[in-house]
């Protein structure tokens, strides 16, 4: 029995195509907001260092922070965990007065990583979406799920990489479909 939020043990022999998987839990904050208004772009980006995505299911980081588009007026912070406090008090202080909200939900997610070439064909068992490198690539995000499991899900570095926001009520049931479809492959832990 998998003690609740933890990563299950995974079997030593994987094969070399194995998937590699971690779990995190990140600084996640929500923002809402209005892309089409000037001030709220330029004081989201004051407050951050870096540009909010504006368009579709796009994502954005830097070293220190990841920003991910997920509706018209919706994006979430990512940051380094124990920085949420910091990240939502200097949104507010730059939006100041502004139409928006900034919502800390850290305890409510993490942040899950695939690694390997097997990656794009474990997210494809359980996933509607092209994986295809033609199809989703790098700086593309988009909130999906994972069998019944919602994700936002965006890849990373090379083309085997990808990062996944799941909800913390969900994580343990995710891990176990993770495990059930990686058997054809194996799965470590990094």
């Amino acid at each position: 029995m998998l003690k609740a939020h933890q990563l299950p043990a995974f079997a030593p022999n994987a094969q070399p195509q194995a998937l590699r998987v971690g779990q995190q839990h990140l600084a996640v904050v929500n923002l809402r907001g209005n892309a089409r208004d000037p001030a709220f772009v330029l004081s989201v980006q004051q407050a951050l260092g870096l540009a909010l995505p504006v368009s579709a299911c796009t994502t954005l980081a830097n070293q220190r922070l990841r920003l991910v588009w997920v509706g018209p007026d919706d994006w979430f912070v990512l940051g380094p965990q124990g920085e949420q406090a910091a990240l939502v008090a200097a949104l507010r202080l730059a939006l100041g007065d502004q139409h928006a909200a900034v919502t800390d939900v850290s305890s409510g997610y993490f942040v899950v990583s695939l690694a390997g070439p097997s990656a794009r064909d474990l997210l494809a068992q359980g996933c509607p979406m092209d994986f295809h490198p033609s199809a989703f690539h790098a700086d593309q995000a988009a909130t999906t799920h994972f069998y019944k499991v919602g994700i936002t899900v965006w890849q990373i570095g090379d083309a085997s990489g990808f990062e996944l926001l799941v909800r913390r009520s969900f994580i343990d049931h995710f891990w176990q479909l993770a495990a059930t479809c990686s058997r054809e492959f194996g799965i470590i832990a990094a």
